[in-house]
């Protein structure tokens, strides 16, 4: 689909501190919503920077109105948020599934991006070992046969599978189910298809990558090919932390942030 040619409708964001000047846009992964980032945004306003947190189109509070939706339209609809707010250049956060739009915003529009974190994410999902890829593809039947909703449980007790996180997985499973069945699935078709490993190579935007030691939704091994495969990239292990690191470790996560894109002012 050639997005160029399509209009992309405006979608829903959270901007809590709009006074601040340097932008940093914030991408949630599958299933999810702005809000996810909520123990990012006080954090990164005392540093003095603009926290911007999008639904993306289909997610939360943003509609689809397309035929198809792609990581590629995702990624316009937030350069297209970007020139509705009048922010010319930015810091990119991405995780997971957002953490792909990212990648792609840094290849269709490297000019655009001042510095680069992919949190959780990859340039590839193809698992290298055999229950990756039986966890992908039951969540996969599950959401073609059953609806997104169906999978939500599976998906939420993986990524919060702690005993006192009952009140995370049951947000998680609000949001899934809240989520355009029709773009959940077509997001999930988009995420096993994503290859990014040669473009990446062509980065040259100041780029840190942010894992989970834990994180069993994106093995460390795909998440080390973005580390390998980004000139100059760097990377963060951060432990006691699965795929919801932003929510296991928020202070970590936000401290490492903030000292990354300190160094490259806007």
């Amino acid at each position: 689909m050639d997005t160029e040619n399509i209009q992309i409708p405006a979608v829903f964001f959270l901007d809590p501190y709009p006074e601040n000047k340097a932008a940093i846009f914030l991408i949630h992964g599958l299933g999810t919503e702005a809000s996810s980032w909520t123990y990012q945004f006080d954090a990164l306003a005392s540093a003095g920077y603009r926290p911007i947190a999008p639904d993306l189109p289909g997610f939360g509070r943003s509609t689809f109105t397309g035929e198809k939706w792609s990581i590629r339209y995702a990624a316009d609809a937030i350069i297209s948020l970007a020139d509705r707010l009048k922010i010319d250049r930015f810091h990119l956060a991405g995780i997971s599934m957002g953490g792909t739009v990212a990648l792609q915003m840094a290849i269709q529009y490297p000019g655009r991006i001042t510095s680069l974190i992919l949190i959780n994410t990859f340039a590839t999902l193809r698992p290298k070992r055999w229950n990756e890829w039986f966890y992908l593809l039951r969540r996969y039947i599950r959401a073609r046969v059953r609806g997104a909703g169906s999978q939500a449980e599976l998906t939420a007790s993986r990524i919060f599978p702690g005993v006192d996180q009952q009140e995370l997985r049951e947000q998680l499973i609000r949001h899934i189910r809240q989520a355009d069945s029709i773009v959940y699935k077509q997001a999930m078709r988009e995420i096993a298809l994503f290859d990014a490993r040669r473009e990446i190579r062509n980065i040259q935007i100041p780029s840190l990558v942010i894992s989970g030691r834990n994180d069993t939704t994106v093995p460390l091994e795909n998440q080390r090919d973005l580390y390998t495969g980004i000139p100059g990239c760097q990377m963060i292990v951060i432990e006691n932390a699965g795929h919801g690191v932003i929510i296991d470790q928020p202070d970590h996560v936000n401290q490492t942030m903030i000292q990354f894109i300190h160094r490259f002012p806007i």
